[in-house]
């Protein structure tokens, strides 16, 4: 407790205590459970910092110091702040953060009191969001809307300049959209041998192993091992930012033995187009969709194939969702299509077992009927 000197001010400590309902602090020198509280005098003049210590001890013993959350942030304010923070800057989907926080929260949001936000606000701007055109916009589009605000009040929480997060009392509508576009054997066939020779190693490595488009656009040689048979995804080359090992198939790793002997020394990237990186094929996977006759199916849908021929082939849950990179058993089952010829396989092998572990179960008067 006391004043500090430093380069750019004076600056005094207090013990203080944050009153119960979280607006004003007040003094508590000695009391099991203060915390030191620091304030910037503004000024290196040691009297009038003296007389700021008086003033602020002042408040502080009649409870009128107010705390961070009592004092009015305008929304505008605080998402500059959050689009600065270092946590926020490092986020994969930074960019499509800023552009929904600068284009539709702050227009919207931006000149309330961020205490006074209220839930009835947060249904009146999904209400009115509109695109660039004027048009209504997707459900989704304004679910990842109210995903970014939900977050960035969530934030503002845990630095104690809110209580509630009036985005969390809105539930996000039920899109039911979950795809379970899986290709058959044969439209996989005909699509992959439809394919373009720089496209089909994309293809085979996502539907055989259901790695993400970033994961494999991004993949460098040093992340692969032909010996071992791996290919090592480091926290930052993905989605959860968790690391992962990936085990080749047979014809994965033959494909990238093949791209390893042509190799282009002028870039560490393995999948390439006229020697430089892939970066977009949307055009050639387009294409390659017209050819093989398919429709409604995405690139990302590769990862619902290596998802279901991983349960197929009887890989264990866990095992399974390491190699396609799944955090929780939910998006696991989402992206596990189960089909009419799965339950009937299970049912003949669950009678296998049955007749082979429990014989005379069925009476045989039965079978006459």
């Amino acid at each position: 407790m006391g004043l500090t000197k430093r380069r750019d001010s004076y600056y005094v400590e207090f013990r203080v205590m944050e009153s119960a309902d979280g607006t004003s602090w007040s003094l508590a020198s000695g009391i099991p459970g203060a915390k030191k509280k620091r304030w910037k005098v503004g000024g290196l003049n040691k009297t009038i910092a003296r007389e700021m210590e008086s003033a602020i001890k002042t408040r502080l013993l009649l409870g009128h110091e107010k705390t961070e959350q009592a004092k009015p942030i305008l929304f505008r304010n605080w998402a500059k702040a959050y689009l600065d923070l270092e946590s926020i800057k490092t986020l994969r989907s930074y960019q499509d953060r800023l552009e929904i926080v600068e284009r539709q929260l702050v227009p919207f949001f931006g000149g309330k009191v961020l205490t006074e936000i209220r839930p009835h606000d947060v249904e009146v701007f999904r209400a009115q969001r509109k695109k660039k055109d004027g048009s209504k916009p997707s459900i989704q589009t304004v679910n990842n809307d109210h995903i970014v605000l939900k977050h960035c009040l969530n934030v503002a929480i845990r630095r104690g300049l809110l209580q509630v997060n009036p985005a969390s009392r809105i539930p996000l509508p039920d899109l039911r959209n979950a795809r379970d576009r899986v290709l058959t054997e044969e439209e996989w066939s005909k699509l992959y041998q439809a394919a373009t020779p720089h496209l089909r190693p994309v293809l085979l490595t996502a539907y055989q192993l259901g790695q993400r488009l970033s994961e494999i656009v991004g993949l460098t040689w040093d992340r692969i091992d032909l010996k071992r048979g791996f290919i090592t995804l480091r926290s930052q080359d993905t989605k959860t930012k968790k690391p992962r090992q990936v085990p080749m198939t047979p014809d994965v790793k033959a494909t990238l033995h093949r791209l390893a002997k042509v190799r282009s020394l002028s870039t560490r990237h393995v999948f390439l187009y006229n020697r430089q990186p892939l970066r977009d094929f949307r055009t050639a996977f387009r294409t390659a969709l017209t050819e093989a006759g398919l429709s409604d199916f995405r690139f990302h849908d590769l990862r619902h194939c290596a998802a279901t021929n991983l349960r197929r082939a009887g890989i264990d849950t866990t095992t399974a969702m390491q190699i396609v990179g799944h955090t929780s058993p939910q998006m696991w089952k989402r992206y596990n299509q189960i089909r009419e010829e799965d339950l009937t396989q299970a049912a003949n092998k669950l009678g296998k077992y049955l007749q082979e572990n429990t014989p005379g179960t069925l009476d045989p008067k039965a079978e006459s009927l």
